[in-house]
């Protein structure tokens, strides 16, 4: 029996949402990309947006459902005395008067439910369910199987209506590498979509699927998706640098760190107050890995819905950036109050227009890129005829007919400064491998 996975094996039971994203994939697709990359899932919404039931779907017919029911997951419905310690990983050996541990240590995925509902002292439980590793007795255990573990998560997050929840932790958040809002117009379900689901039998609570377990197989397309991020080609790393190195930018301190978004109140490079550079910060490391690996995943599963589809590298990696930066504190909270806090909406703004800045600086970069390929190195241009050129190469005739063009500084909103040293290293690599 093959380990290669289907698409068909994918679907998803009860939940329903074909509202189309990108490159073919709708909004059901940005979860099931998550879970093939192994990367934990945050799904949150006003109530009755369908956050439990995916979850469910997910956890039951993907991975068997409970642990204990020869499933390999474990379910935890988060409250304020919530102790995975002693409830879940541990049991009490009244023999020896001590706790020893349970296999759910090897539970492939975790569905913690209504994760706010626990107090911020009670919400660092889920610290060691993000890592995928928890410690116990001075050792570190892993999680998970075969290199696999998933933490999957619910939340409601409102304008003050839910009563019985609480702030999550910034560095909770960034262990929920992928946050799926569904109460954002974008990823809300179609209307044929809703009037399918009103021609089942009316039943307000979650639907539980039948038990299914393809977890085997979702294993291995995780390793082939961790496989495709080793060696990327050199768009997709120039991307990745713009938005990591890029984003921290700064014109007027060089650099943002501790200064932003304070220092762009009375910037005059933000004068009409919508200067990218003020809107956005950069993102952690853990969140740029985030984004190699969801965008890589994003990749595979389009490709096996579609084999013919055409593949554009920027496409997967913006896309991958909106939906796992959203959430990890990169918007300047001034512009989230104008949004009323919709996150979604406000990283969606943003990433496309940093989209639109990459692609008016892409052709100098790639052409830099390419060069730097052949151990050259080039960074001063000229266009004639709508192409581009290496000027120094002009002879002192022709300079004087051609404006010189040298993109790569960091005197712009998104700095691109980084380019040079990303060209340096390009030509020291292949002289190294070669």
């Amino acid at each position: 029996m093959t380990n290669e996975i289907r698409y068909e094996e994918l679907k998803l039971p009860n939940y329903i949402n074909s509202r189309e994203v990108f490159a073919g994939l709708n909004v059901s697709d940005l979860a099931r990309a998550a879970v093939l990359g192994g990367l934990n899932l945050l799904i949150v919404g006003d109530t009755g947006t369908g956050k439990s039931q995916l979850a469910s779907d997910i956890y039951r017919s993907w991975f068997g459902g409970n642990k204990n029911e020869n499933g390999q997951g474990v379910f935890i419905r988060a409250h304020p005395d919530v102790d995975i310690y002693s409830d879940i990983f541990t049991n009490l050996n009244i023999d020896k008067f001590q706790r020893e541990l349970t296999n759910n240590l090897e539970s492939m995925i975790y569905y913690v439910d209504e994760i706010n509902r626990a107090p911020p002292v009670a919400q660092n439980q889920f610290f060691g369910l993000g890592d995928g590793k928890m410690d116990y007795r001075g050792r570190e255990v892993l999680l998970g199987r075969d290199g696999y573990h998933l933490l999957i998560a619910t939340a409601n997050l409102g304008n003050g209506e839910f009563r019985g929840t609480f702030d999550a932790d910034k560095a909770l958040y960034n262990r929920l590498h992928i946050t799926l809002d569904l109460e954002h117009e974008a990823l809300q379900p179609t209307y044929e979509d809703k009037n399918q689901i009103k021609k089942r039998i009316a039943d307000p609570n979650v639907r539980l699927s039948e038990i299914g377990d393809i977890s085997k197989k979702i294993t291995e397309a995780s390793k082939e998706i961790g496989r495709a991020t080793e060696v990327l080609d050199l768009e997709r790393v120039a991307i990745l640098d713009y938005l990591e190195t890029g984003l921290q930018n700064c014109q007027r301190y060089k650099v943002k760190d501790r200064i932003w978004p304070m220092g762009c109140q009375d910037c005059t490079f933000n004068k009409n107050g919508e200067a990218l550079c003020s809107m956005i910060k950069s993102p952690t490391t853990r969140t740029m890995e985030v984004v190699r690996k969801y965008s890589a995943a994003l990749e595979y599963l389009a490709k096996l819905k579609n084999p013919d589809i055409p593949i554009t590298p920027d496409e997967f990696v913006f896309k991958a950036f909106e939906l796992a930066g959203a959430y990890q504190h990169l918007l300047n909270p001034s512009h989230l109050r104008e949004h009323y806090n919709h996150n979604p909406k406000l990283m969606r703004e943003i990433v496309e227009r940093l989209r639109q800045d990459y692609e008016s600086q892409k052709d100098y970069i790639l052409t830099s890129l390419e060069e730097a390929k052949n151990g050259r190195k080039l960074s001063k241009f000229f266009s004639h005829n709508k192409q581009l050129g290496n000027y120094d190469e002009l002879n002192e005739e022709s300079r004087k007919k051609m404006n010189p063009i040298e993109p790569f500084k960091d005197n712009r909103e998104i700095g691109l400064g980084f380019v040079n040293e990303l060209v340096d290293f390009t030509i020291k690599n292949n002289k190294q491998n070669s």
